[in-house]
């Protein structure tokens, strides 16, 4: 068991190189979209109204394969919210751009969570504050940006490191505890 959880740790240390399906996250997180802007009748302001962020089709592709999964799905709230600055971080990135109804559709749609406004503005705020986001601010909306590839996969890589991690134990303990269940208790092996 012990050699196990040291091979599980020995290989996120060294840094597992995980692929997806479409553009990779440095050219996702490095694309400098900005804003799609739309004005009102009389208002001759540049930023009066955001229009949502179309999702490229890399992105598309990316989160499709994630979409009505039922595992995703089972995921609670609680552990949706433990990770929502990671989570959230990924979505932006992912979309390029995004606000708030946006992520919390792209929640909803991944994980069938129905997280309020209350829930979810204040991590994208403290997300800013940090400076991982750019927050461009609008009439109706906050638009938000990753502002750094680098800073924003420093933030990201130890805390999905520390999950797997954690992850691997929970499982590679089940599966020791499974298999001493199966094992007949010892002295009844030797009666028969």
């Amino acid at each position: 068991m012990n050699q196990l959880f040291k091979e599980f740790h020995d290989e996120i240390e060294t840094g597992i190189e995980l692929s997806f399906t479409g553009s990779d996250g440095e050219s996702l997180l490095a694309s400098e979209l900005e804003p799609e802007y739309t004005s009102h009748k009389g208002d001759d302001s540049p930023s009066s109204q955001y229009r949502e962020t179309p999702l490229t089709d890399d992105a598309v592709t990316t989160i499709e394969n994630w979409l009505d999964d039922n595992y995703l799905q089972s995921i609670s709230n609680e552990n949706i919210i433990a990770q929502l600055d990671e989570i959230l971080l990924l979505l932006i990135a992912v979309r390029g751009r995004a606000c708030g109804k946006e992520l919390r559709q792209d929640l909803r749609r991944l994980f069938g969570a129905d997280l309020s406004p209350g829930t979810v503005y204040p991590h994208l705020t403290d997300l800013a504050d940090e400076g991982l986001l750019a927050m461009t601010e609008l009439k109706m909306r906050k638009v938000y940006q990753i502002t750094d590839c680098e800073t924003t996969f420093n933030r990201i890589v130890p805390e999905v490191n520390r999950l797997v991690t954690l992850s691997l134990l929970l499982k590679a303990l089940l599966i020791d505890c499974r298999s001493r269940d199966l094992e007949p208790p010892r002295g009844e092996a030797d009666e028969r």
